[in-house]
């Protein structure tokens, strides 16, 4: 792993065939602290960069957990899964975007 890449990690998929990890730059992802215990995100990149990424979260399952690893910082597991949106195309038209929303496992509720 380069000390650049952003690790995502799940619980379901078959380790042997690759399923359960992707691995994308760093530079490509944006994280966003929202109320509630809620996470948002954003993934922005040319779209065979985010394509691997987008396969991945669309196999995630609803309130899964998922493991973040930062800059090879370590394995974090204290987030589940909650959604994923569209893979869309850039309005100026330079890349590729989709967002995925996280909630953090010992969050108070709103």
């Amino acid at each position: 792993m380069d000390k650049s890449d952003v690790v995502f990690t799940k619980t379901s998929g078959t380790e042997r065939i690759g399923e359960t990890k992707t691995k994308i730059k760093e530079d490509y992802v944006k994280f966003l602290n929202r109320t509630g215990g809620v996470v948002e995100i954003k993934f922005r990149a040319p779209r065979e960069e985010l394509i691997d990424a987008f396969q991945f979260f669309s196999s995630v399952n609803d309130m899964e957990s998922l493991g973040i690893n930062i800059a090879d910082s370590g394995d974090r597991w204290n987030h589940y899964f909650r959604g994923i949106s569209p893979l869309m195309e850039d309005e100026d038209g330079n890349g590729y975007n989709f967002k995925v929303t996280l909630q953090i496992r010992d969050a108070a509720p709103l």
